[in-house]
């Protein structure tokens, strides 16, 4: 008899050992952590920020952090996180019984040249949890430009004529004149009567010789849904160039863009004959502001486009700086 009590002593022995290690296993649970998508793609106007979403199976039995590596594009400046990114990496809070974890991705405009790529690597997990199959992710953005209509009636600059550019506008100088003169500027209203940019780089006296340009150009523009896509604008050029003028392509141009994003000299541009012809028939030899009609922009339909309004000049000291005034600016969808 005593033998068959040793031995059921041993058993329970062993089934309460078993017990135990069943309650420690259950305290060392691995959660496994996994992207919830692994592409993420965004076609965007106003270039919302986006939730980049994780998955933990089982929930987390206890706080951690997960990692997570973005490369691909410049933090800061193309793009920022919340929680913060430092240098490459987010690191994620995770709480005790979480099933997910997120960060929220948010692209820059000034930053993204058009379209942003952007690469997502699970690096690493804290305590209790570890990484799981899907541990990339990308997230790709398109920025689709402004939705229409554009209208531009250059009122900001009896506001502020210290600021003739309005927003999301760029003044993109190629180059400039030792005077520094080539820059637009805020048309008078009280003399001229109209709101208008203008640009001129004559400065009386002046012995410079260095030519100049220097463009307008207007924000994005996303032509991608439109049927009859319209450019109207007003225009005034003054004074005719001479026959030294340095620029074989004249002293102004209406030039378009299907790639623009940041950078002018970065894009490809092709001149719309329209818009320059609208210019060159405005008589040079009056301050007469004209309209240049309706142009027909469906030649562009499903693009997104940008246009610009380029001056051009000899020396600030010549007959060659010649004057170029744009005003009302209107891109419709009619």
């Amino acid at each position: 008899m005593k033998n068959w009590h040793y031995l059921i002593l041993g058993l329970f022995a062993i089934s309460a050992l078993t017990f135990m290690g069943c309650d420690d296993d259950g305290d060392d649970t691995i959660s496994t952590v996994n992207f919830t998508e692994d592409i993420y793609n965004l076609t965007t106007s106003d270039l919302s920020p986006i939730e980049v979403e994780l998955v933990i199976s089982p929930a987390a039995t206890q706080d951690s952090e997960i990692e997570i590596e973005i490369t691909g594009a410049d933090a800061g400046v193309a793009f920022s996180t919340d929680p913060a990114i430092s240098g490459t990496t987010v690191v994620i809070p995770v709480q005790s019984g979480a099933s997910t974890a997120s960060f929220t991705f948010t692209p820059i405009e000034a930053g993204i040249e058009g379209q942003l790529t952007a690469n997502l690597m699970l690096t690493s997990t804290g305590p209790g949890l570890t990484t799981g199959i899907t541990i990339e992710s990308i997230i790709t953005i398109v920025d689709v430009g402004a939705d229409l209509p554009l209208m531009e009636t250059f009122t900001g600059c009896q506001e502020d004529p210290q600021q003739p550019v309005p927003d999301g506008w760029t003044e993109a100088v190629i180059q400039q004149n030792g005077e520094g003169s080539s820059v637009w500027t805020c048309v008078d209203e009280n003399f001229f009567g109209f709101n208008a940019v203008s640009v001129n780089s004559f400065v009386a006296g002046s012995s410079d010789n260095m030519s100049s340009e220097v463009w307008l150009v207007t924000p994005r523009l996303n032509l991608t849904g439109a049927t009859n896509p319209i450019l109207n604008f007003d225009l005034d050029r003054r004074f005719a160039p001479t026959d030294n003028f340095p620029y074989p392509d004249g002293p102004y141009d209406v030039l378009i863009s299907t790639d623009y994003s940041v950078s002018v000299e970065n894009a490809t541009w092709q001149r719309f004959e329209p818009g320059f012809t609208a210019i060159d028939d405005n008589d040079p030899g009056a301050d007469d502001l004209t309209n240049s009609g309706d142009l027909d922009l469906s030649p562009f339909n499903g693009e997104v486009i940008a246009i610009a309004f380029v001056y051009r000049a000899g020396g600030p000291g010549t007959f060659d700086a010649t004057i170029l005034r744009i005003g009302n600016v209107s891109v419709t969808d009619n």
